[in-house]
């Protein structure tokens, strides 16, 4: 019950970045002045890369641990989306939207929570985790199509 405990902590503490930066965006330029909102929106978009590579490198060493390397590339093929998703200039002259690169994480995200985890409580903690950071990152991304800041 106490790792549980744990583990929902943690996640708490884990999501509260994407729930603060969505509510700084929207409450802008009340609170903050856009300019700053928008160096919140890149903080975040970089946060969300960190914990996406994050996930997926645990996934990862799950599937090493159990003795199976073919099942741990598709985790760190997504660890590389979400690191392209919030590379700031594009990659070869590629670059994205940043609604666009929002979505990326979103679907690197979703697409981590639906390969599950061995760990049932972990698991647990991880979809509430993605559905909360998911929400925050739309409304994140709203608030960038509002301002016509694509």
């Amino acid at each position: 019950m106490a790792q549980q405990d744990d583990l929902t902590r943690l996640g708490l503490y884990a999501v509260a970045p994407f729930v603060f930066g969505a509510a700084i965006l929207w409450l802008s330029p009340i609170i903050v002045p856009q300019w700053a909102a928008l160096n919140v929106h890149t903080l975040i978009l970089a946060y969300g890369g960190i914990i996406a590579a994050f996930f997926a490198g645990a996934a990862a060493s799950g599937a090493l641990h159990a003795g199976d390397a073919a099942r741990a590339a598709p985790f760190l093929a997504a660890a590389l989306i979400a690191w392209f998703a919030i590379w700031p200039s594009g990659f070869l002259y590629f670059s994205v939207p940043a609604v666009w690169r929002y979505l990326i994480l979103i679907l690197v995200f979703l697409w981590l929570s639906m390969r599950g985890s061995s760990h049932s409580a972990y698991g647990a903690v991880r979809q509430r985790m993605t559905f909360w950071i998911a929400i925050s990152l739309v409304i994140i991304m709203a608030r960038l199509i509002v301002w016509r800041h694509y």
